[in-house]
């Protein structure tokens, strides 16, 4: 099922929403104010807040519910919802993929992932759907050509001097772990390479050979500037920046099946051009899926959606469903927060594809 919105006419009030499952479309007008978008609004900054560790707690679980309720709404109204419904009854009780692109930049920013379904109970990220983001560019996905060698992944790592430490090496076994099916029959190797400086990751994708890039690090997002880049290590060990305009010209055109950012606020997009955030700007730039955080990210659950991510993947199970799974593992992980399955973000042009 995609949904995409598109602005409507300039200046006016109502956005249009486009719904396409199979032969069928339905577009609907879509307010652009009003009361349901002030509480979306709200809702997002106040959540901002609590993953930025302002000292406030995360609302109680009816809240977020009822919250989640108003996402879900707004993504299916009217036609669209009774497509929704159609598109999953003809699932026969699999996953259905939803693929979510907004022309609006601010729409497109806010957290989808946390959509409610009252009247079935369920999150649509965690439950019933492969939800997964894309965005608009005129450059085609890359074609991946077939491979005669073992899946290449390499974990890049950067912690640089002053910032807060992470659990890097136990990520990298949780990516081995992860892809331990495949490795063990000679079909997959991991690679680790630790403080990674802007020329490391230059070469690690251009020499290769790299279908994967799993980065383990800090983002950071620059509201001023609006801009998000990834810190990476200069050579006496500083924080380096390497912002979404230049970190996507890296990557693009070198064959890569997916790039996962586990740093922090890679998946943020600036209001009014939402590519320079850093996940757009690879996706934009033709990479197939790239998953990155909206949110800080605690750790344990880093390592547990990473271990289920990649065991998944290894299965054979196509990008959409291996992050659903990896969502429902964080989500049942004690160790985890009550949210965190959320914090992550998948981008794809097709949510079936496999590695």
């Amino acid at each position: 099922l995609e949904l995409t919105l598109l602005p409507g006419d300039r200046g006016g009030a109502a956005a249009l929403l486009l719904a396409r499952w199979g032969s069928a479309r339905v577009v609907t007008e879509v307010p652009r104010k009003g009361a349901a978008w002030r509480e979306i609004i709200r809702g997002h900054e106040r959540l901002r807040a609590c993953f930025d560790g302002d000292g406030r707690p995360l609302p109680a679980a009816a809240a977020l519910e009822r919250w989640g309720a108003v996402l879900f709404d707004t993504l299916f109204p009217g036609e669209v919802r009774r497509l929704w419904d159609a598109a999953r009854g003809a699932g026969g009780g699999a996953p259905t993929d939803v693929v979510f692109t907004s022309l609006l930049d601010w729409v497109a920013d806010k957290p989808w992932e946390l959509a409610f379904d009252p009247q079935r109970k369920a999150w649509l990220a965690a439950t019933e759907s492969c939800f997964v983001r894309n965005v608009v560019t005129a450059t085609p996905c890359e074609a991946r050509p077939r491979r005669e060698r073992p899946l290449a992944i390499v974990v890049a790592a950067a912690q640089p001097a002053g910032l807060a430490a992470l659990s890097w090496e136990e990520e990298a076994e949780a990516v081995r772990a992860g892809l331990a099916p495949l490795a063990d029959r000679g079909l997959a190797r991991v690679r680790v390479e630790r403080a990674v400086t802007v020329e490391a990751i230059h070469r690690l994708v251009a020499d290769g050979p790299c279908d994967v890039l799993h980065f383990v690090g800090h983002g950071t997002w620059d509201p001023k500037a609006r801009t998000g880049a990834l810190l990476l290590e200069s050579g006496a060990g500083a924080a380096a920046p390497l912002e979404a305009a230049a970190l996507r010209t890296l990557p693009a055109g070198r064959g890569l099946a997916l790039v996962v950012l586990n740093a922090c606020l890679t998946a943020r997009g600036s209001r009014g051009d939402l590519a320079r955030g850093v996940a757009p700007a690879l996706v934009q730039a033709g990479l197939p899926a790239v998953v990155a955080n909206q949110f800080s990210v605690l750790d344990a659950a880093a390592l547990a959606f990473a271990r289920e991510l990649y065991r998944s993947l290894a299965l054979g199970r196509p990008v959409g469903d291996a992050a659903r799974e990896a969502r429902l593992a964080v989500r049942c992980d004690p160790s985890c927060g009550p949210l965190d399955w959320a914090v992550p973000v998948v981008y794809a042009r097709d949510p079936g594809a496999a590695l």
